[in-house]
């Protein structure tokens, strides 16, 4: 790829809206395969459009990780964190897209291309550009990329070891530190004139004008020349990460918070997104893929880019009247997918806030809240609120509520017997108890009392699923009726009914009909409501609605054993909720979350 592909991205073009609600027009199933068993009659599923991924569909389609990874419908990408976001002079932004993969977007959210970097991660990796060279600093070793590389490119070792880079460059020189010595480094040529030497190097920023400044202890040091200046330095931080860009400094806190600072180091105004300031009173907005920022970019004026924890880049646009920061467009995908919850208003719950039915594929997540360790399946209770077990800074525990509002985190500090791995959940009463069951891939199940709004109140002990013949992994939980229980393991369904505190199995099926289409795949999952259940067929790449009471599949999505990328397709979904005629599936390969409604 060239640089004429990009000569109009500086433009930052208007959002593509292929779909829109506010339209009307919705991408109606065309050549869908039905299952044979179904009338002309039918249902139908369509799709009313995507979630999560900037790039919405086919070519433009974001992925963290390698094509080849995601056409598999792996999971996606690795976990490498991103490492800072830098935005070329023909307006390109590029951060790392998991790991072993650099990506690089257009600032209308588009995937441009991939690149390959050295996989692993540090949490000192770090991406910078000086002039058009791309410098990355990945697990303490230096690596440049030119701009103009075609797709598909390596980025090239520098010969140099480096434990912090600079954001910032002067005359193609960036300033790097190893072993507490800090030095100038040529980016063309890695040959390196000394700046001086300190001990507990944190971070490090080279502004325009060539002077180095130096975290050691939470203080800013700063050296011109060579030199380390005395007279009124070292002082204080604008935050972790400190990058000066456009004039001002900025630094990044937890919960999405971003500060800038003068360049004198003074507050001006202090915090200009997120607000963990100190000074909040109980309440905190906040956009936890933003917690600890990894790194800022000027895109156009009054427009930055900013690198979240996990790769996902955000736009910002700068409030001169309010002397804030507004997130105006999220540029990423989702690799990944668990606690999946939709409540009956159709707002969509993942990880770590939510998005309305009606949001396009680069609105930002609202209503944002911490992000677990691991969770499990989200079940969404009679009251319309959600549960999903979950461990978060290694305790146990559970995230509930409505999805009209910041759902609430319940860690519990002892006595739950919560067991890693989670999978399934199913909420379902017991004694005049609510009980949430949570299972892992093995099938091991632990229940836990909880309230009406989902809420924590003791254990329950364990839980067995008695099966005729082992299943070697589980899914996903179900509710058929009240005395009912579904569980998805190893291409099949299988149906228990009550057995004391454990479940029996009465029932397993796989197939429904006589034809080669009416048999699942190897891995499906399972979300039932309103009298249907749902299943992603995960290997045959669709979903599947049958009727509960009589098992009559009513409509399917996605071309059988056809992966495709377009609003039409999918390509290994995933897990999935469902709630009234809407579902929410995950669509693995693609990483992207898909609304379907039944009609």
């Amino acid at each position: 790829m060239g640089l004429q592909t990009n000569a109009n991205l500086f433009q930052l073009p208007a959002r593509r809206d292929i779909w829109h609600p506010a339209s009307g027009i919705r991408y109606l199933l065309s050549g869908l395969t039905l299952l044979s068993a179904l009338s002309a009659a039918a249902a139908e599923l369509s799709c009313d459009g995507v979630l999560g991924n900037s790039g919405e569909q086919a070519q433009a389609l974001v992925r963290f990780g390698s094509l080849a990874q995601s056409a598999k419908g792996a999971i996606g990408g690795g976990t490498a964190a991103g490492i800072g976001v830098a935005c070329d002079r023909l307006g390109s932004l590029w951060d790392r897209g998991g790991e072993g993969t650099l990506n690089r977007y257009a600032p209308d959210g588009r995937l441009l291309a991939q690149y390959r970097i050295p996989a692993g991660a540090d949490r000192r990796d770090q991406l910078l550009l000086v002039g058009d060279t791309l410098v990355l600093q990945i697990c303490g070793k230096l690596y440049t990329l030119p701009v103009t590389a075609a797709a598909g490119t390596d980025a090239k070792p520098l010969g140099r070891e480096s434990e912090c880079v600079s954001f910032g460059s002067a005359k193609g020189e960036f300033a790097s530190c190893s072993k507490g010595e800090i030095v100038l480094v040529n980016a063309e040529t890695g040959q390196t004139r000394p700046v001086g030497t300190m001990k507990d190097v944190a971070w490090i920023e080279m502004t325009p004008d060539g002077a180095v400044y130096v975290c050691s202890e939470w203080k800013f040091h700063k050296f011109v020349d060579g030199k380390q200046l005395t007279d009124g330095w070292p002082r204080g931080l604008p935050g972790e990460r400190p990058q000066f860009l456009d004039g001002w400094w900025y630094g990044h806190a937890w919960h999405g918070t971003i500060r800038r600072f003068d360049a004198e180091l003074e507050p001006s105004p202090g915090v200009v997104l997120g607000g963990a300031s100190g000074s909040f009173i109980w309440h905190l907005d906040q956009n936890s893929e933003l917690s600890n920022g990894r790194g800022m970019a000027k895109v156009r004026e009054n427009l930055y880019a900013v690198s979240g924890f996990g790769g996902t880049l955000h736009l910002l646009e700068w409030q001169s009247a309010k002397q804030q920061m507004r997130i105006i467009r999220r540029i990423g995908a989702v690799p990944y997918c668990r606690g999946l919850g939709l409540d009956g208003g159709g707002n969509v719950w993942w990880h770590y806030g939510a998005w309305k039915w009606t949001d396009k594929p680069d609105t930002p997540l609202e209503l944002g809240v911490n992000g677990p360790e691991e969770i499990g399946q989200a079940v969404m209770l009679e009251s319309d609120d959600m549960v999903a077990p979950a461990w978060m800074w290694g305790k146990p525990t559970f995230y509930y509520g409505k999805l009209t509002g910041e759902v609430r985190i319940d860690r519990i500090e002892s006595g739950c017997s919560m067991r890693k791995g989670l999978v399934g959940s199913a909420v379902y009463k017991s004694q005049n108890k609510l009980l949430l069951l949570a299972v892992d891939r093995t099938g091991e199940g632990r229940a836990f009392t909880i309230g009406g709004d989902g809420k924590y109140q003791s254990d329950s002990g364990p839980v067995a699923l008695k099966t005729a013949t082992p299943v070697k992994e589980w899914t996903s939980l179900a509710l058929k009726d009240a005395a009912t229980l579904l569980g998805a393991g190893d291409g099949a369904v299988v149906e228990f009914s009550a057995d004391g505190t454990d479940w029996k199995e009465t029932k397993r099926w796989s197939s429904w009909g006589d034809s080669p289409a009416d048999k699942f795949g190897a891995t499906v999952f399972i979300s039932a409501d309103a009298g249907r259940l749902w299943a992603s067929d995960t290997a045959r790449h669709r979903v599947l609605v049958f009727d509960l009471t009589g098992g009559k599949p009513l409509a399917s999505f996605g071309a059988v054993d056809t992966a495709g990328t377009d609003l039409n397709s999918l390509a290994g979904p995933r897990m999935l909720t469902a709630r009234g005629a809407r579902c929410v599936v995950h669509d693995g390969g693609n990483q992207r979350l898909v609304k379907l409604s039944l009609r």
